[in-house]
């Protein structure tokens, strides 16, 4: 499964639908969303991965059991990897006997080993603007794996085989990110339990459904049929305690920010010095020069994991994401009328083919472009330019 849209994970609503109502808000759950669903992943393929013993070690597979993560040590032996380093590495022994019991098995990282996970990946990082990472959850009929908890990333949780019962709480931990005071590891079992609240959704889950759960909602899952597999999608937002790091790395070049603190018995003075600092602050916030830069690192989360190479060709290529909201083209004749988030330009008829094109995907390669329409010379790279000056499509340096 390449070159995944949001058309090829959901068929039952369209995005903007989703972003509306769903993102951010509410769990979403849809039946038999993907179509073959084995083509993304099997249990064959989990064993494949795990053939290759030294991609996994102590920190890309994790295990629980009852409610609990278990540490590494229960799973692992010590052993090397592949440049002779010391660290844990997997025993079989340890990992059957854990899972006879019942634990659930994970494996991490898988956005970063396969090409049709990485193809998810990404279709979920346009979609959420936000740093997507893939695990495989493996867990077995009525042994609880994970407590009730809250994620501090939104969860699409994509079953592969097998069935699973999906508890989904009233209870909503507002804002949750892995900032200490509002990361899971940061409350008792106890003060979960209290927090969650009532059970307000069961979902059971079958191959080739989809479920969306948004940051910070309380859940707890159960396989109810042999065996169950699923993949869980984490997009992690950049939140604004980011920007404050950034604004700190901005202030120690001014001069204004390296001034001695007035001494806390003058008061007057120190409260004079903390306005110039948020005055000073406020005019960086305003500057939409700083507001490139913040949107530069949040496509930078995102965009530095297209590395896909076209060998044998050398040649240099140009890759692009399509916006997440559809621009309205109208006209005909001699000209089209093209509006994207408010901004309104135009195109020449000619134009028309090309843009069809490159509005039906969400990410393409410019020689992809080329073999489709040919290459239009100065049109096409015109065309390219307006879409990039109106956002439409965003260039990554690949």
């Amino acid at each position: 499964m390449t070159d995944v849209t949001f058309d090829r994970l959901f068929r039952a609503i369209d995005r903007d639908r989703f972003l509306d109502q769903y993102f951010d808000k509410a769990p979403y759950y849809e039946a038999g969303a993907v179509r073959s669903v084995e083509t993304v992943f099997s249990w064959s393929h989990m064993n494949d991965l795990l053939a290759r013993p030294k991609l996994w070690d102590g920190h890309t597979i994790e295990m629980a059991l009852d409610g609990k993560v278990l540490p590494a040590a229960q799973f692992c032996r010590p052993g090397h990897g592949r440049q002779g380093e010391s660290g844990l590495r997997p025993d079989r022994g340890k990992v059957t006997a854990l899972l006879q019991k019942g634990a659930t098995f994970v494996l991490d990282f898988l956005e970063g080993i396969d090409p049709r996970i990485a193809s998810v990946s990404r279709a979920l990082e346009r979609l959420t603007g936000a740093n997507t990472s893939c695990n495989a959850y493996c867990s077995w009929k009525a042994v609880r794996g994970y407590a009730s908890h809250f994620d501090c990333m939104d969860v699409f949780a994509l079953q592969i085989e097998g069935e699973k019962t999906w508890n989904l709480y009233e209870g909503r931990f507002p804002e949750a990110s892995f900032v200490p005071g509002s990361r899971p590891s940061d409350f008792t079992a106890e003060q979960h339990d209290r927090m969650k609240g009532k059970l307000a959704q069961q979902v059971t889950t079958r191959p080739g459904d989809i479920l969306y759960l948004p940051r910070g909602l309380y859940h707890d899952a159960l396989a109810t049929d042999t065996a169950s597999l699923h993949l869980s999608f984490g997009s992690t937002p950049a939140v604004g305690v980011a920007v404050l790091e950034m604004l700190a790395r901005e202030m120690q070049g001014q001069e204004y920010f390296r001034k001695r603190l007035p001494h806390f018995e003058d008061r007057a003075a120190l409260a004079a010095y903390l306005q110039g600092i948020g005055q000073t602050v406020n005019k960086v916030l305003a500057d939409p020069a700083f507001h490139d830069f913040v949107a530069g690192f949040q496509k930078d989360r995102i965009f530095d994991k297209v590395a896909d190479y076209r060998f044998p060709e050398r040649d240099t290529d140009g890759y692009f994401f399509v916006s997440r909201y559809a621009p309205v083209v109208q006209g005909a004749g001699d000209g089209l009328t093209v509006t994207h988030r408010g901004q309104t330009f135009q195109r020449a008829a000619a134009d028309r083919e090309m843009l069809a094109w490159i509005l039906e995907r969400e990410e393409f390669w410019l020689s992809e472009l080329s073999e489709a329409h040919g290459q239009r010379g100065e049109a096409g790279r015109t065309l390219i330019q307006a879409l990039i000056q109106n956002k439409v499509i965003f260039p990554v340096q690949v």
